[in-house]
């Protein structure tokens, strides 16, 4: 890359994988073109060339690129309609500046390194950075399904794919019963993985044991006279509830895989930490990532291409909190009394964060505001009680459920389409989907030239689910039914009743008695101290509350480490 059209007017550098290129290419082909290489990248400039930014509706494929037309002085960037891939850019009069990675924007000495107020907050909300911002002032990432356009000196950015254009405002085609969705779905499901298992190198799937990644590794033996090759990752310490390696061995011998176990028992904690911040760009403030960052450096060791189970949760209901917001109503109804005392006895025990972070959301009237509360690492007021007075004033006024409102009260929800559930679907797919789980998979498997492919958010599998009602989706506690439906006979049944487990790491054991010198020192030298973000007496206070077991506290921690060290990387160069 660059690659170039015969008449050189025309280029493009592309990162990513379009897995329908080669039916693409047919069709460009019998058009009259010609190619002089056999890679997707010039299929992408060649049909840019052919349908112009149509083309950008025909792609199948995870994908950031960026054409120039040299002709019509016009550049194109473009991002996949999931957010799988990122693009990152920098604007101001003079010129536009892109890449995948903030770093190589950075590489340019006149960009700022300045922390962005509002960003700030979204990442302790949240523990991420909420698009189009970055924690960076004036470094902007491109949404999902979205193009940029630079054109005669004018920069415009427009939606080019949005699942809610087709689908949001209208339902299940009254012809479709739920058996013939369960069969469809199951189509589309072994399709895609098809599709994504085309490759000219090593190939093989990450399993947790869930049924997400089951189903997928499922398929993987129905398109490949090999055995697929699949990886896990456990940690040997504080028992089960960090380890779900039986599970994933389980799923393995029942499917005939080659299986491959990484126990994680005695690591370089530090090292690997300050690795992933430097590796992350921004602050990062999902623990998982780490255990993420480990399973791609032991999997590319075999392979150079896994699936993964990805959207799963987000497509077909697969949370929690999506049946307990159901009780919201119910919660609201009771005497104030109670509902009032609740959360402060809560407080009084210790551990029961679900519990706590439940109840704290279940008490929240507003709709989107409640969805945003499910997902906070501070509450809206813990942040303000965090931040210093000064820092406090300049953000005031920012809103970080701002997103949640837009996309909860999203136009295409008006007129039929009125479910609740997939309107928390629809948040979740735009915000928490791309900004955290696309963004650790991408960086954490990217690291070591790993690339992951998520063949439960093929586009076609996207649209089918939100045509889907609710009803087909989650019941009771009962969650991604149609999905498990759709699983049956393809993975053992143990694995279709077990509970939602996530990749736990075990972050409270850690900050209670294994580096708690290190937490020290990142948390309070004199340098952090003097940082005019936070209150420092508080952020002691939250420590000191972790580490006596009074609270537990490590999702807080975890993101005060990683903002501390992402502070002294990226922005303490600039002293």
């Amino acid at each position: 890359q660059p690659v170039f059209t015969d008449d050189r007017t025309r280029c493009i550098v592309f990162n990513g994988e379009l897995y329908n290129f080669r039916e693409l290419r047919r069709e460009i082909e019998r058009a009259g073109v010609r190619f002089s290489t056999d890679c997707d990248t010039e299929v992408v400039l060649r049909a840019h060339e052919l349908w112009g930014d149509d083309c950008l509706k025909r792609f199948n494929g995870m994908f950031a690129f960026a054409i120039w037309d040299s002709l019509a002085q016009r550049l194109l960037l473009a991002r996949d309609p999931i957010g799988e891939k990122p693009l990152y850019y920098s604007l101001d009069s003079a010129r536009l500046i892109f890449a995948s990675e903030i770093k190589a924007i950075l590489i340019d000495p006149s960009v700022p390194r300045k922390v962005f107020p509002p960003a700030l907050v979204n990442y302790l909300s949240y523990g991420h950075s909420v698009a189009p911002h970055t924690m960076f002032d004036g470094i902007l990432k491109l949404l999902p399904g979205h193009k940029l356009v630079v054109s005669n000196g004018q920069v415009e950015i427009k939606e080019y794919w949005d699942v809610g254009r087709s689908f949001l405002n209208g339902s299940l085609p009254k012809s479709l019963s739920s058996a013939d969705a369960v069969v469809q779905l199951r189509k589309l499901l072994d399709d895609s993985v098809r599709m994504r298992m085309v490759a000219d190198v090593p190939i093989g799937a990450f399993l947790s044991g869930g049924v997400d990644s089951s189903v997928v590794v499922s398929l993987m033996t129905r398109h490949t006279t090999e055995r697929v090759k699949t990886f896990s990752l456990g940690f040997d310490i504080g028992g089960k509830a960090y380890n779900e390696l039986d599970f994933a061995s389980y799923v393995s011998r029942q499917l005939g895989t080659e299986h491959r176990e990484l126990k994680v028992s005695h690591l370089d904690l530090i090292e690997t930490v300050q690795a992933l911040v430097r590796q992350y760009d921004e602050p990062f403030a999902d623990a998982a990532n780490l255990p993420m960052y480990l399973l791609s450096r032991f999997a590319r060791e075999h392979v150079k291409v896994v699936l993964t189970g990805e959207g799963g949760d987000e497509l077909f209901g697969g949370y929690r909190r999506y049946s307990a917001d159901r009780f919201a109503n119910a919660y609201q109804r009771l005497p104030k009394t109670i509902s009032d005392a609740l959360p402060h006895y809560l407080n009084l025990l210790p551990g029961t964060r679900r519990l706590k972070t439940a109840v704290r959301a279940l008490a929240v009237k507003d709709p989107p505001h409640r969805a945003s509360a499910w997902l906070e690492t501070f509450s809206r007021t813990a942040v303000m009680r965090l931040l210093s007075p000064e820092f406090r004033n300049i953000v005031s006024s920012h809103d970080p459920a701002l997103p949640y409102t837009h996309y909860y009260s999203h136009h295409h929800f008006q007129g039929e389409s009125d479910d609740h559930l997939n309107r928390l679907l629809y948040i979740d797919f735009k915000t928490w989907l791309p900004d955290a789980f696309m963004e650790k998979v991408d960086k954490s498997t990217m690291a070591f030239g790993l690339e992951a492919r998520a063949p439960i958010l093929d586009p076609r599998i996207v649209e089918f689910a939100f045509q889907l009602p609710s009803s087909m989706k989650v019941h009771g506690w009962s969650t991604k039914l149609i999905l498990k439906q759709a699983s049956k006979g393809l993975i053992p049944p143990k694995i279709l009743r077990r509970p939602k487990h996530g990749f736990a790491v075990p972050t409270e054991l850690w900050f209670r008695r294994t580096i708690t010198e290190w937490i020290e020192s990142v948390l309070f030298d004199k340098i952090a101290r003097q940082r005019p973000y936070f209150s420092a007496q508080r952020v002691e206070q939250i420590y000191r509350q972790h580490r006596a077991g009074m609270h537990v506290l490590d999702r807080q921690i975890w993101a005060l480490v990683n903002f501390e060290l992402w502070h002294r990387e990226y922005i303490d160069i600039n002293a």
